[in-house]
């Protein structure tokens, strides 16, 4: 699982970097790193840390329609680049509590993000 975080790390870096305050590598990756063990399918649950900094995302996501633009771009990329199991992806948001802004769909459209 390590080697599969440190590809998710770099290509965040690499590729997420958007032109809004929000940056991949610096605000989301580590938001959304304890959950890895769950939406790749080798947890039964997710992490108390994964829901809390799902439940942080989704309060900054709420500030801003170019905040949850930048946000879906990052999650975009990520579920490109790993495995993720979408089943297990799409229960996030009831088994975290937050309310998603965004389709849990392995191609996310995220110019229509919800306003």
């Amino acid at each position: 699982m390590g080697k599969i975080l440190l590809t998710l790390f770099t290509l965040a870096l690499i590729f997420c970097q958007t032109n809004g305050v929000i940056q991949c590598g610096t605000d989301v990756l580590p938001k959304v790193k304890p959950c890895g063990g769950f939406v790749l399918g080798q947890d039964a649950k997710p992490s108390q840390d994964c829901c809390v900094g799902l439940q942080d995302l989704a309060k900054i996501a709420a500030a801003s329609q170019s905040d949850r633009k930048d946000i879906c771009i990052c999650f975009k990329a990520l579920m490109k680049a790993g495995q993720v199991n979408f089943k297990k992806a799409k229960q996030l948001p009831n088994l975290c509590n937050f309310t998603t802004f965004m389709p849990i769909t392995p191609n996310p459209d995220c110019s229509k993000v919800k306003s």
